[in-house]
C-alpha cells in the first residue's frame, strides 16, 4: 500500500510538475506576444489590410496587430500619438519634406532586402540626406478623374474627354440625361491641397526646377499661366458638384460608388472600395483637362504617395521590419500585396496582377506603360503646406478669393512656411 501510495504520489507530483512546466511554457509564450500598431492613411484598404494581418498572424501566432486607418488630420493625429507616448510602430511618411519632419523618429531600413529592390522613382522620396532609406513604398498610385462608364453611355458620351471643351460637352450631356455630373470633397482640405495644387506644379516644364526656384524666391505662383488655368479649372469643377462644401471623402466615395454621380477626382486607391461595395460597377480613370491641348491633357498624375516607416524606438521594431519584409519578399506576402491590397508595386522583382487589379489600376498601368503621366510632388511642399494650400482652394471656391488672390495666397503660404 505504501509503495502504491508512493508511486501514485510520485506520479501525481510528476503530473503536477509537467502541468506547471506546460503552464509556465504557455505563460512564457503568451508573454512574448508582440503587438504591431499600424497607423496609416489609406482607409480604403482598412479591411484588406486587416485580412493580410490575419494571414501573417496564422504563420506568426505571437504577433498581434492594431490597425488605425485615418484619412483626415492624419499628421495632427500622428503628432498627438507621439506626444502622448502612444507612438505607432509602423506609420506612413509621405517622403520629401515629410521625411525631414519625421526622420529623427525613423528606423534606418537600408539593410532590408526590399530596399535594394525599389524602383528609382520610389527611392528618391524616402532617402535622407545621409543616403539612408527610411521607408518602404506603399504603392505606385495615380489619380485623375474617376468616371462611371455606364453613366457616360447612358448620357451618350462616347469618348473620354481629353480637352476642357470635351469635358464641358460631356458634363452638359450628363446634365441633360438627368445625371449629376460631378462630386468633390471640398469640405476637407486634403484632396484640394494634395492633388489639385499638385496639378499646377506637375505641369510646369521642369517641376523640380520650379520647386527649387520657389524655395529660392526666384519663381512665384503669381502670374504663372499654368496655375491660373488650374485655378479656373478648380472653379469649374466646383461649380458642377452637388453641395461640395458639405461633402467629405466618405460622402464623395459613397456617391460615386453608389453610381449617383458620374465623375470625381480620385485615384486607383479607390479600387478596393469598389470591389467590396459595388463589384459590378464599370469605372475608369481619365484625364483632368485644364485647357484644349489634347496631348498635354491626355495624362494622369502618378508617383509613390506614401511610405511605411518604422518607429526606431518601437518595442516592436524587429517584428515590424519582419512584417514589411514578409509582405515584399515572400510568395505569400507578395500575393497579399498585389491581390488583397491591390497595390501596384514600386519594386523591380514583382508587379501587379493584371487579372485582379481592376479597371482603375488597369487604366493607370496603361498610362504608365505609355509614359503619359505627370508626377506627384506634394511631398516636396514645405512642411504643413498641403493643409494651407487646401484651405486656399476652399477660399477660392467659396468666393473669398479671386484667381489672382488665390495665387497670391499660395505664394504667401509657401514663403511663410519656408521662412
Amino acid at each position: 500500500m505504501k509503495k502504491g501510495l508512493g508511486t501514485k504520489a510520485m506520479r501525481l507530483g510528476c503530473a503536477l510538475a509537467l502541468f506547471a512546466a506546460c503552464a509556465g511554457g504557455m505563460w512564457a509564450q503568451s508573454a512574448k506576444t508582440t503587438t504591431i500598431h499600424i497607423y496609416q492613411t489609406k482607409i480604403e484598404i482598412d479591411k484588406a489590410l486587416k485580412e493580410v494581418a490575419e494571414i501573417y498572424k496564422r504563420q506568426h501566432p505571437n504577433v498581434d496587430f492594431v490597425i488605425d486607418s485615418v484619412s483626415d488630420n492624419y499628421t495632427t493625429g500622428l503628432k498627438t500619438k507621439f506626444a502622448g507616448g502612444q507612438a505607432p510602430d509602423i506609420f506612413v511618411v509621405l517622403g520629401g519634406s515629410d521625411l525631414e519632419l519625421w526622420q529623427s523618429n525613423l528606423a534606418d531600413l537600408s539593410d532590408q532586402a526590399w530596399a535594394k529592390d525599389m524602383d528609382d522613382l520610389a527611392r528618391t522620396g524616402i532617402t535622407g540626406k545621409d543616403g539612408k532609406v527610411y521607408g518602404m513604398p506603399v504603392s505606385i498610385e495615380g489619380y485623375g478623374y474617376a468616371y462611371n462608364k455606364a453613366l457616360f453611355e447612358k448620357a451618350g458620351v462616347k469618348t473620354t474627354p481629353k480637352t476642357l471643351s470635351e469635358l464641358k460637352a460631356a458634363v452638359a450631356k450628363l446634365k441633360a440625361a438627368g445625371i449629376q455630373p460631378m462630386t468633390g470633397a471640398y469640405m476637407d482640405w486634403y484632396q484640394a491641397g494634395m492633388f489639385m495644387v499638385n496639378m499646377g506644379i506637375a505641369r510646369q516644364p521642369d517641376p523640380e526646377a520650379f520647386i527649387a526656384a520657389l524655395n529660392d524666391g526666384k519663381a512665384s505662383f503669381v502670374g504663372n499661366k499654368i496655375f491660373k488655368e488650374v485655378a479656373e479649372f478648380i472653379q469649374y469643377d466646383f461649380s458642377n458638384c452637388a453641395s461640395p462644401m458639405n461633402t467629405g471623402f466618405n460622402q464623395q466615395t459613397s456617391a460615386f460608388i453608389g453610381e449617383k454621380v458620374a465623375i470625381t477626382l480620385n485615384g486607383n486607391w479607390l479600387q478596393p472600395s469598389i470591389d467590396s461595395t459595388n463589384p459590378k460597377m464599370r469605372p475608369g480613370l481619365m484625364p483632368m483637362p485644364i485647357d484644349d491641348d489634347a496631348k498635354a491633357n491626355d495624362m494622369l498624375y502618378a508617383g509613390v504617395t506614401g511610405y511605411w516607416s518604422v518607429n526606431k524606438d518601437s518595442p516592436a521594431k524587429e517584428e515590424s521590419e519582419k512584417f514589411l519584409s514578409w509582405l515584399t519578399t515572400t510568395k505569400e506576402g507578395r500575393a497579399c500585396f498585389t491581390d488583397k491590397l491591390l497595390f501596384i508595386p514600386a519594386f523591380k522583382s514583382f508587379s501587379a496582377n493584371a487579372k485582379v487589379i481592376g479597371a482603375l489600376n488597369t487604366d493607370l498601368s496603361d498610362y504608365l506603360k505609355q509614359g503619359k503621366v505627370y508626377g506627384i510632388y506634394n511631398s516636396r511642399y514645405p512642411s504643413g503646406g498641403a493643409e494651407l494650400f487646401g484651405q486656399a482652394v476652399q477660399k477660392l471656391v467659396a468666393g473669398k478669393l479671386d484667381v489672382d488672390g488665390f495665387l497670391q495666397e499660395l505664394q504667401d503660404r509657401w514663403t511663410q512656411l519656408k521662412n
